[in-house]
């Protein structure tokens, strides 16, 4: 029982790290988002690692996806913030 809940959480934050990366603050979604992105702009990295203890101590045979896809969307967020810093 306890892991699947922490799946549930590593799936969530999954979920929430992946619409971070591509919301419009335009739309009806958009205020959630940025409500994130104010109160740390760091969130992502915030969420993901949660999201990747969690996935830790999930069901075990969606451990190795869930890290995977956790490990790529963090990825994806440093090459962006490193963009962002320091330009090129």
């Amino acid at each position: 029982m306890r892991q699947s809940i922490f799946s549930a959480i590593s799936i969530s934050s999954l979920l929430l790290i992946f619409f971070m990366f591509g919301y419009d603050s335009a739309k009806w979604y958009g205020g959630f988002f940025t409500l994130l992105y104010h109160i740390n702009m760091f969130m992502p990295f915030i969420l993901g690692g949660l999201g990747i203890v969690s996935a830790l101590l999930g069901i075990k045979g969606y451990r190795l996806v869930l890290v995977v896809l956790h490990l790529f969307l963090q990825l994806l967020f440093f090459c962006i913030y490193l963009k962002v810093f320091y330009g090129s």
